[in-house]
């Protein structure tokens, strides 16, 4: 192990309570910047779980995989009831208004429009 130089440690190693090496294979997933984030996912995951996934999942995919397993936390976090499907449901939600909202505002620029044509 190559010592850590200027980085500080990653996140699992933090809460395996050993030291980062310099090429830490989960130093680029889950930097010391989101300590804050993977609290809560080590909460509902356990560091274990993490790294059980990060090893099975093909290195294309670690960096999405990342993201989700820190989302997932965050989103149980926010929402302890729910969490990640409450989120898809909050945003599927919006979605829907957001579609009403445009469905509304091309009727009225199709009346607009025909109100134009009249007038020529």
């Amino acid at each position: 192990m190559e010592p850590l130089g200027d980085r500080r440690p990653c996140c699992v190693c933090i809460t395996k309570n050993r030291n980062c090496p310099r090429f830490c294979e989960y130093a680029e997933y889950f930097p010391y910047e989101l300590r804050s984030h993977y609290e809560s996912t080590n909460e509902l995951f356990g560091t274990p779980k993490i790294i059980k996934m990060m090893r099975h999942a093909p290195e294309e995919k670690k960096q999405m995989l990342a993201t989700s397993i820190i989302m997932e936390g965050n989103a149980w976090t926010n929402d302890p009831v729910s969490g990640g499907f409450g989120m898809v449901q909050k945003i599927m939600w919006k979605i829907m208004l957001h579609k009403a909202y445009l469905h509304e505002l091309e009727e009225k620029i199709k009346e607009e429009k025909e109100k134009i044509e009249l007038h020529l």
